[in-house]
């Protein structure tokens, strides 16, 4: 377990950022184009655990890749996959998880998923649920199991979006595979409706048009084509570049394009607490104001910017109050919790009730050793605070592999110190 300690730079932040590909669009991709048939390729894919564990799942499931450079080249099966001789092992990946549920479907035999951190305990009954109605055997207790049959039927199909957006993302991924058409509704509403339009999207780029209907979509059973893609820079790793300046009052330029990332709504939520946002093409400029303001804001349509957001409103000049959080306390930490205990360290106050963050801020703000609860997302937010106090540390920093391996050499060029203890 890795601690680094963050000293503020000795000047205003004037910094560049690239952040990787999106991890959200890689993995997806790289599902699409297993099922596909035909070749794809798939360029700037994110390097990270969570894909990593993707790729490897897939290889399992008879998926050839091949890893050139920054280049991804993907044999498409057709969606005729291999029985694996092993367990598939999802690390602490949801998204892997939850659409490895859905290809399993299409497996003739039994696949068995497993995974590590907080993944077992996730909410996975929605998809099982999903996939025990179409007549396929399914093990709802951890470690998961599909009984699939080499094959979907087609028709009706009915999940819970309630809990997460990645379930029906997963039934839209492995529907055109189906032998008739699809009509997936969707029961109990639906969260981060962005990362759902992604899917559609990818689909789009593979041959597939999903039509809306009032309740859900029709997929067609057409199957999809191979294709080339380029994965846009991750919005979600924006995000962290983006808080940089705006809680050190600096300049920080964020090169690349990140397409519709539903986290760019963040950018939205610093123009309100007083940022100057200025795009050009290919590039977005972030100027913090001398302080930020509180907000009132629902994040339900982009929860994993609500991380670093409450840490920017625990350091503002006003209160501050956060909706729409409910799905955070089922990713790789219970991040509501997690964000209660390591800010009230610095000294804010924090009110949880329900999906609700409500956040007094520091005055001042206090250093500490800030843990990050294994979470990637907790690591890079509460490193933000580390360019304007001195003496805060963070525990376990290592867990910005699962989606930035390298946020701590971009860190210092800040201009702040970072160094392991």
């Amino acid at each position: 377990m890795t601690t680094r300690v963050i000293s503020p730079p000795a000047g205003r932040v004037e910094a560049v950022a690239s952040p990787p590909g999106s991890k959200s669009h890689s993995i997806r991709a790289l599902f699409l184009a297993g099922l596909a048939r035909g070749d794809s390729t798939i360029v700037n894919g994110l390097e990270s655990d969570d894909t990593i564990r993707a790729r490897d799942c897939l290889r399992d499931l008879g998926v050839p890749i091949n890893e050139e450079g920054n280049k991804w080249a993907v044999t498409g099966t057709g969606g005729d996959l291999v029985s694996p001789s092993h367990p598939l092992d999802a690390g602490e990946s949801g998204l892997t998880a939850r659409f490895l549920m859905g290809a399993s479907c299409l497996v003739d035999g039994v696949t068995t998923i497993t995974g590590r951190g907080r993944l077992p305990e996730r909410p996975m009954g929605s998809i099982l649920d999903a996939i025990a109605s179409l007549g396929i055997q399914v093990h709802h207790q951890y470690p998961w199991e599909i009984h699939g049959r080499g094959s979907i039927p087609g028709g009706h199909m009915e999940v819970d979006g309630s809990t997460s957006s990645q379930s029906i993302s997963a039934l839209l991924s492995v529907a055109p595979l189906a032998r008739e058409r699809v009509l997936l509704e969707v029961v109990g509403g639906s969260i981060s409706a962005g990362y759902i339009q992604m899917t559609l999207e990818m689909m789009r780029s593979f041959g597939v048009e999903a039509h809306s209907t009032d309740d859900g979509w029709m997929v067609p059973a057409t199957g999809y084509q191979g294709a080339k893609l380029v994965v846009p820079s991750d919005g979600s790793s924006m995000v962290y570049p983006a808080a940089a300046a705006a809680i050190s009052a600096g300049s920080v330029t964020i090169l690349g394009d990140p397409g519709n990332h539903p986290d760019l709504a963040f950018l939205d939520i610093l123009e309100e607490m007083g940022c100057q946002i200025r795009h050009r093409p290919g590039a977005v400029e972030v100027v913090g104001p001398d302080r930020l303001k509180g907000v009132v804001c629902d994040m339900s349509s982009a929860p994993d910017s609500a991380v670093a957001l409450a840490v920017l409103a625990s350091v503002a000049e006003a209160p501050s109050r956060i909706e729409g959080l409910g799905s955070l306390r089922h990713k790789e930490s219970d991040r509501i919790e997690a964000l209660r205990t390591e800010l009230e360290v610095v000294g804010a106050g924090v009110e949880t009730l329900g999906d609700v963050l409500s956040i007094t801020p520091a005055v001042p703000v206090s250093g500490g050793v800030l843990d990050s609860h294994n979470d990637h997302r907790l690591a890079m937010s509460l490193a933000m605070l580390g360019l304007i106090t001195e003496g805060i540390s963070i525990r376990n920093s290592d867990a910005v592999s699962k989606t930035w391996p390298d946020f701590w050499d971009w860190l210092t060029t800040t201009g702040a110190r970072v160094s392991i203890v």
